[in-house]
């Protein structure tokens, strides 16, 4: 039973004020597919359905349709759950964790532990749109499952490593002078980079590792370091 809308669905009033009902069965229901099914039937056959408080004159009948009518709902209702799964907008449950290993991998984008169907579904529709292949990639998606942006170390850029020093004059090498807990020593061999992180939001490191495995531009390799 459902409220009568007109086509700009705005409900209906009787005279009186109130909202006139629609006393037909609900779409997709058993009632809706027998009472369907009973239409096919040819004329004559079988007496007419009840209206209104009529009392059914054809019981047997009646139960032999609800019974098909019910195997018809329940396939409608499938296809109404399927039809759900198909986009990420709707989809809900374990369909999330499979779109997300059709994605990313089976390790790609894993659900946290109790996350929440919508915060899930959020992550996925935005790592579908993450820049990709560049240090600020890295960071971002790093910063973002962790909650702390890591440290990020080319051995080939000289903002990272800077020149050697010492104990001594340490300004020598841009304040990572030698024996500095700081200092990162760097390399003309390209083609990788070293991140230092802290677990913090993510599920542990496997999850940081999967981030940057998919961020990072192919063939470059990462070092991961993830310090408590």
């Amino acid at each position: 039973m459902s409220e009568l809308k007109d086509v700009a669905s705005v409900t209906l009033l009787a005279t009186d004020g109130k909202p006139l009902l629609d006393l037909s069965p609900v779409l997709g229901s058993k009632e809706d597919f027998a009472g369907r099914l009973r239409s096919l039937l040819p004329t004559g056959w079988f007496p007419s359905p009840p209206q209104d408080e009529e009392i059914e004159e054809a019981p047997a009948l009646a139960a032999v349709l609800l019974g098909f009518g019910s195997v018809f709902s329940w396939a409608w209702a499938l296809l109404g759950g399927v039809a759900k799964q198909s986009r990420i907008g709707s989809m809900d449950g374990a369909f999330l964790d499979i779109a997300a290993a059709d994605y990313f991998g089976n390790a790609g984008l894993l659900r946290r532990q109790n996350e929440t169907d919508s915060r899930y579904r959020a992550r996925i529709a935005s790592s579908l749109v993450d820049v990709r292949n560049t240090r600020t990639a890295v960071e971002r998606v790093l910063t973002s499952i962790t909650g702390a942006a890591p440290r990020i170390v080319e051995p080939m850029n000289a903002g990272d490593c800077r020149a050697l020093g010492g104990l001594d004059i340490p300004i020598a090498g841009g304040g990572y002078g030698w024996g500095s807990s700081s200092l990162r020593y760097g390399h003309p061999a390209g083609g990788q980079f070293f991140v230092e992180t802290v677990p913090g939001n993510a599920s542990g490191a496997v999850e940081i590792a999967a981030a940057v495995e998919r961020t990072k531009a192919l063939g470059v390799m990462a070092w991961i370091r993830v310090e408590s």
